[in-house]
């Protein structure tokens, strides 16, 4: 019978090879356009019928990706989503070294039963989680014991890494090569830290939609 890490080692190799052809298309100026981005399996906050849709693409072991959770999310949740004018929608992309496995971690944390996905971010960047790994990642991540025990087993599987890199995948294919990157209505924003630019890009997907 083959181990975990066979599967995990070929699932591994499936990534690799599906990452290189989107940086190989990204580097053809063969971008897929943003508007057909899938994004309806991703993590949420807020109601799933709200008329806008912001999708955060963040790296969970990145200090930039960690300074808009702290600075601009709480924002966001207050001025858009609280409301129902909008949803978040996030999208993992994992691109700095030991990065991967704490994806893998909260990709397994997002999974279970009346998860709530907002205290789950904050204590993945609540925490100096990077170059952590297997079950002390776990332990960190959940409460010791069972849980951290089915966390660390979870992680392992190539179901797990499948997920993990279809959404690295869909990234590059769209053309993003870093992170925080915010796409707005499938538009991206030049740049995640203007406050207005936000409002500015709900109102003119409005706009355009009449």
């Amino acid at each position: 019978m083959k181990g975990p890490w066979v599967w995990i080692g070929a699932s591994a190799l499936v990534a690799v090879l599906a990452v290189s052809l989107g940086f190989v298309l990204m580097a053809a100026g063969r971008s897929e356009p943003l508007q057909g981005m899938q994004v309806d399996d991703l993590p949420m906050l807020g109601r799933g019928d709200a008329p806008h849709e912001i999708v955060l693409v963040t790296d969970y072991g990145c200090p930039a990706c960690k300074r808009f959770h702290a600075e601009m999310l709480p924002r966001l949740m207050e001025r858009f989503v609280a409301n129902g004018g909008a949803k978040i929608r996030v999208l993992a992309f994992p691109i700095r070294e030991g990065s991967t496995e704490l994806a893998h971690a909260v990709t397994c944390l997002q999974q279970r039963r009346r998860s709530d996905t907002r205290a789950l971010y904050d204590r993945v960047y609540g925490q100096d989680l990077v170059g952590i790994s297997g079950v002390e990642l776990a332990q960190r991540l959940a409460p010791a014991g069972r849980e951290a025990a089915e966390l660390s087993a979870c992680m392992q599987r190539p179901e797990t890494a499948r997920r993990v890199e279809q959404q690295r995948y869909r990234a590059i294919v769209h053309g993003i090569s870093s992170v925080p990157t915010v796409v707005i209505d499938r538009v991206a924003l030049d740049e995640p830290w203007t406050f207005a630019h936000y409002e500015a890009a709900m109102n003119a997907a409005t706009t355009e939609a009449r």
